[in-house]
C-alpha cells in the first residue's frame, strides 16, 4: 500500500505551513509572557528580600534596645516595701496586739532599706539579719522577745520569715 503523495499539492503545504508557523508563534508568545511573569517574580521577590533584611535588622536594633534598657531597670530596681510573716505565730500564743507591735518595730528597723536597690540590700542582708536577730525586742515594758530569721527574700518587695521566741 501506498501513502497519497499529497505534500504536492498546495492546500496541503499551506496547512503543514500554517501549523508549523503557528506552534513557532505560541512558543515564541509563551516564551514571551514567562519570561514577562518571571521577571515580574524576581522583582517582587527581590523587594520582598529587601523589606525582610530591613525588617531583620530593625528587630536586631530594637531588641538590644530592650535588652539594653531591661538591664539599667533592672539595676535601677529598689525595694518598695516590707513584708514581715511570723512563722510560729500560732505556736507562741501571743495576743494580736504583741504580734502588731513586734512587726512594726521589725519593720522600723528594716526601714533604712527601703528605697535602696536592690543589689544593695542583697549585699547587706547578713548585716540586717544580725541586727535583727541580736536585738531583744521589749514589748509593754514586760516582756522581751527574740527574734530569728528563717527567710529573708529581697525584691521589690522584701519578705521576711521571722520565728518568735521568748528572751532569757
Amino acid at each position: 500500500m501506498r501513502i497519497p503523495p499529497l505534500y504536492r499539492e498546495k492546500s496541503w503545504q499551506r496547512f503543514t505551513a500554517g501549523v508549523i508557523l503557528g506552534m513557532l508563534i505560541g512558543w515564541l508568545f509563551f516564551l514571551y509572557n514567562f519570561g514577562y511573569v518571571y521577571d515580574k517574580l524576581i522583582m517582587e521577590i527581590g523587594k520582598q528580600r529587601t523589606t525582610i533584611e530591613n525588617l531583620e535588622n530593625t528587630i536586631d536594633i530594637l531588641q538590644k534596645d530592650q535588652d539594653e534598657m531591661n538591664k539599667e531597670n533592672q539595676e535601677k530596681l529598689t525595694v518598695q516595701t516590707i513584708r514581715v510573716n511570723f512563722v510560729n505565730e500560732r505556736e507562741v500564743n501571743l495576743s494580736e496586739l504583741t504580734i502588731f507591735e513586734l512587726r512594726s518595730a521589725v519593720e522600723s528597723e528594716l526601714e533604712l532599706i527601703k528605697n535602696k536597690s536592690i543589689e544593695t540590700v542583697f549585699s547587706s542582708r547578713e548585716l540586717l539579719k544580725k541586727a535583727i536577730e541580736n536585738k531583744t525586742f521589749r514589748i509593754n515594758n514586760d516582756k522581751k522577745y527574740q527574734l530569728k530569721i528563717e527567710n529573708f527574700m529581697v525584691y521589690t518587695t522584701t519578705e521576711v520569715d521571722i520565728s518568735i521566741h521568748a528572751a532569757d
